[in-house]
């Protein structure tokens, strides 16, 4: 987007909410209508104390979900890294492999093959 602020009003758990954004409407509808069913997903029991209770827990949940996929990611990262790595030392090897086994002329054997 063009770096411009628009209000978008979301309903979370009934109440109405006017969200300033950069991004775009429907982004913000679609995290709005995320949040709104994770606290929908809080016990019924929590939810008799307060609206605040359910809105903490729900951050926590959402925040727990952040964190997991954050390691998930890093471990790909690391995963990827070594495999890489990996890569490049077979690649060292083969490179080792092949100079070891070309033939080296000596002047003898290239003598003869300049008489023929």
């Amino acid at each position: 987007m063009d770096d411009e602020k628009v209000t978008v009003r979301v309903n979370i758990c009934g109440t109405e909410y006017p969200i300033q954004a950069e991004e775009e409407a429907e982004y913000i509808q679609r995290i709005a209508a995320y949040v709104d069913e994770r606290m929908r997903e809080v016990p019924v029991s929590v939810t008799m104390q307060s609206l605040t209770s359910v809105a903490v827990l729900t951050a926590i949940r959402i925040a727990d979900e952040l964190h997991k996929e954050r390691e998930k990611r890093q471990e790909q990262v690391v995963s990827e890294s070594m495999h890489d790595n990996r890569i490049a030392d077979l690649i060292r090897r083969l490179d080792e492999l092949l100079e070891s086994s070309i033939p080296e002329q000596d002047d003898e054997h290239e003598s003869h093959d300049r008489s023929c």
